[in-house]
């Protein structure tokens, strides 16, 4: 069984470290997101990186105590640390687990997009754990998708090519790389509740 794939970065994350999950498979169905997903093109541009995010999949089926130590291995040794540039959270047991890695490594500052309302919501309402300050959970709006978000939770928009967007007026327009943001504390590692973020369509 092949090891976690732990990306050290990518041109928008910096030097940012990140484990992925493949698009489409993890991701809600009933977002027309899909039709225009970034990572789903990546993916068939590069066979390796079809082949890492699914063999993520595979070994956190497989092995799920494996997958979690090796991520939590890469947190670790981090300042800074995102899951899922492709793909979201898939169920709510990798939810909880991933509050727990958060909650063990206070020093690294963890981001996650996510379209899987329902899992977050569900966690805070039934009181299944407590958020840490370091887990920085930002809900990922799409047009046509209703966005639930009774607690406030940081949210994230699309400035499409038309020009329309979801946003209000007063989100905050994305920088365009996520590590200059991290270690100027800005941008997504700082939206505090009901904040928002906007990010021109790519």
């Amino acid at each position: 069984m092949p090891k976690v794939s732990i990306s050290p970065g990518n041109s928008k994350l910096g030097a940012i470290p990140s484990v992925s999950l493949p698009s489409v498979l993890t991701c809600r169905t009933d977002c027309a997101c899909r039709q225009k997903c970034y990572a789903r093109k990546l993916e068939r541009l590069r066979p390796s990186v079809a082949n890492a995010y699914k063999n993520n999949l595979e070994l956190l089926r497989a092995d799920p105590d494996t997958y979690w130590r090796e991520v939590e291995g890469a947190v670790m040794m981090s300042r800074f640390f995102r899951f899922h540039v492709s793909g979201d959270i898939p169920d709510a047991p990798y939810f909880l687990r991933m509050v727990e890695v958060a909650r063990r490594n206070p020093h690294c500052q963890i981001l996650c997009f996510t379209k899987k309302f329902a899992i977050v919501n569900a966690a805070v309402k039934t009181g299944l754990c407590e958020i840490p300050p370091n887990l920085h959970i930002i809900f990922s709006a799409w047009k046509g998708l209703q966005m639930d978000n009774p607690y406030a939770f940081p949210e994230a928009h699309v400035r499409y090519r038309d020009g329309a967007t979801t946003a209000r007026s007063d989100a905050l327009p994305c920088g365009g790389n996520c590590a200059e943001c991290a270690v100027t504390d800005g941008g997504c590692w700082t939206l505090t509740p009901g904040q928002q973020v906007v990010f021109n369509e790519h």
